[in-house]
């Protein structure tokens, strides 16, 4: 499990047969869209200054530290950034980083986020914890943007939280020299999948617990946001996969494999919840524009 991000996993014949007979999901929006659309719940947000570094001229590799916050004050952090053809290849790394579950009940896992020069935000994926070592290997297109660390429910969802752990900057006296300036984005004041978190932190679990719990949380968030109304297919798929991954887990399955299921459980509950969202709230225009017509 190199990389914490969402792929093309493969899951195999036990995956194939769990999806045979389910519901056919709706086409998902592009990732890009997926904070856009997820607006129209109008959660509390909160605004953020960040950093913002220009990558668009860069010619050989570099390394930007991370700057931890009041949350993480023993934890360090550092990514290179690679130049590669025309993406550029990031690859973060992470020391004395203990569980987020260490910050509150509601959060479960780090994700690490790409903030461009206006403010968007993009997932770009979840950082893999052994013991308190982090890494996660993904990609970007070259542009001006910042990297910040947060602490999430759930690996796929879709707005940051306020709880920013770690923030990319330049190291003093690093050559080349790459300009930095600031961008504001705004971050959800409550994370997603809070007001379902049980009501004591859990334990430390395995991997495999972990992605499992992310899971069902993704899936309580979902439900939560009207999906069994508005997203019932999309949520379907999502409760037959945690079921395959639980399955597996029982029987001794591989933790990749395991792993994998569970990811994708909770990224198409996260599809579920983002879809019940825009349906209700196309659903409340269509209603006021019938209320408006003469």
């Amino acid at each position: 499990m190199a990389m914490r991000a969402r792929n093309d996993f493969g899951l195999g014949s036990l995956l194939a047969a769990a999806l045979l007979h389910a519901p056919a999901a709706p086409a998902r929006p592009p990732r890009g869209e997926l904070s856009r659309v997820a607006t129209a719940s109008q959660p509390q947000k909160v605004s953020r200054s960040i950093r913002v570094l220009d990558f668009r001229n860069l010619a050989a590799s570099t390394t930007l530290i991370f700057r931890y916050g009041p949350q993480m004050p023993q934890a360090g952090g550092k990514a290179e950034i690679v130049p590669d053809k025309k993406i550029l290849r990031i690859h973060a790394a992470f020391t004395n980083l203990p569980p987020a579950s260490r910050l509150g009940r509601e959060y479960l896992t780090y994700v690490l986020w790409i903030v461009t020069a206006e403010g968007r935000l993009t997932n770009l994926g979840e950082i893999e914890l052994l013991g308190t070592e982090g890494r996660l290997n993904t990609k970007a297109l070259p542009g001006r943007f910042g990297l910040i660390v947060t602490a999430e429910a759930y690996l796929a969802v879709s707005q940051p939280s306020k709880t920013v752990v770690f923030e990319a900057d330049v190291p003093p006296g690093a050559t080349p020299s790459i300009s930095v300036t600031q961008t504001t984005c705004e971050l959800l004041a409550s994370p997603l999948g809070a007001d379902v978190a049980p009501a004591s932190a859990p334990a430390t679990p395995d991997p495999a617990a972990l992605v499992l719990e992310e899971a069902r949380r993704a899936i309580a968030t979902a439900r939560q946001a009207g999906a069994d109304e508005y997203a019932p297919d999309t949520l379907a798929t999502a409760g037959k996969l945690l079921q395959l991954a639980q399955d597996q887990q029982a029987h001794g399955v591989k933790l990749k494999d395991v792993w994998d299921t569970g990811s994708e459980a909770v990224f198409i509950a996260e599809d579920a919840r983002v879809l019940a969202v825009t349906r209700q709230r196309r659903a409340a225009e269509a209603r006021t524009n019938s209320d408006a017509a003469p």
